[in-house]
């Protein structure tokens, strides 16, 4: 009956709700970071942790030489990495070791509608929108200086929960000389290539060690090239009856009623 519907629509994220107003501030000028708040809402943060109950593997990193990932080319050719893998290949690797849920875009209507916000802010296609993957780090996990490759334009990395000062999860930036503390349902975005396209060296990071807690976040690359086919509406982003906010479909709707005002962010700080 109308219970088993309620369940449904809650299952597939169709009842989720989104967040209200998102802001936004620029925490670094060159290169330019962004920092969002209430990127997601607290409803939706429920529902990909409940989307990934019982699905947490090993996080995996990209095989191949650093030369090969930063570079230009990067993704439009093939190679065999240092490793003896395949360029591009995940692998378990020591320098990450936490755990990770791919989300399928077809399995909610909160995986879309943050890819969809991703787009936007990242000035990007959905179609580039690498599937969205989470995270958790518990005590001692981290993930060691890295770059996430010139094949990715854009990062946007969302904090889902928030730790305590002093208890490590903060994402560094060496080169710049900062690190942010996660804070819950925040998003940072940044660039990952030069204008030649080439990786631009600056953007190496790291997760920090969690040291009490447990960090929960997401990964939402942005790739150079087309992910999938998003050229016919799929029944998520079809039609605004499906919505409960009312959403226009496409790339209208990526952040609705909750555009930050791009072209007039805060001055930077110091972080």
């Amino acid at each position: 009956g109308s219970s088993a519907a309620t369940r449904a629509a809650a299952s597939d994220g169709e009842s989720v709700p989104g967040p209200g107003k998102i802001t936004a501030e620029v925490i670094n000028q060159d290169p330019q970071i962004l920092l969002y708040h209430d990127f997601v809402s607290e409803a939706e943060v429920e529902h990909l942790l409940s989307l990934c109950e019982g699905r947490w593997s090993r996080s995996l990193v990209t095989s191949g030489k650093a030369s090969s990932l930063l570079a230009s080319s990067a993704g439009a050719g093939e190679g065999g990495g240092s490793d003896g893998a395949p360029l591009g290949q995940e692998i378990v690797g020591e320098s990450r070791t936490s755990h990770s849920v791919h989300l399928t875009f077809d399995e909610s209507y909160v995986v879309e509608r943050i890819a969809a916000r991703v787009a936007h802010v990242a000035g990007a296609t959905l179609a580039q929108v690498e599937p969205l993957v989470a995270l958790r780090y518990e005590p001692g996990q981290y993930f060691k200086l890295h770059h996430d490759g010139a094949m990715r334009p854009s990062t946007v990395f969302v904090y889902l929960n928030a730790l305590e000062p002093g208890s490590g999860g903060e994402t560094c930036f060496p080169h710049l000389g900062f690190q942010v503390r996660p804070e819950a349902r925040t998003a940072l975005k940044w660039d990952n290539r030069l204008p030649d396209g080439a990786a631009d060296p600056r953007l190496h990071h790291e997760a920090k060690p969690v040291l009490q807690g447990v960090k929960y976040g997401l990964n939402c690359f942005v790739n150079a090239q087309p992910q999938r086919a998003t050229t016919t509406s799929s029944s998520v982003m079809s039609t605004s009856s499906r919505s409960p906010r009312g959403e226009r479909s496409k790339e209208e709707r990526v952040l609705p009623n909750e555009r930050p005002a791009l072209g007039a962010l805060p001055t930077a700080h110091g972080p």
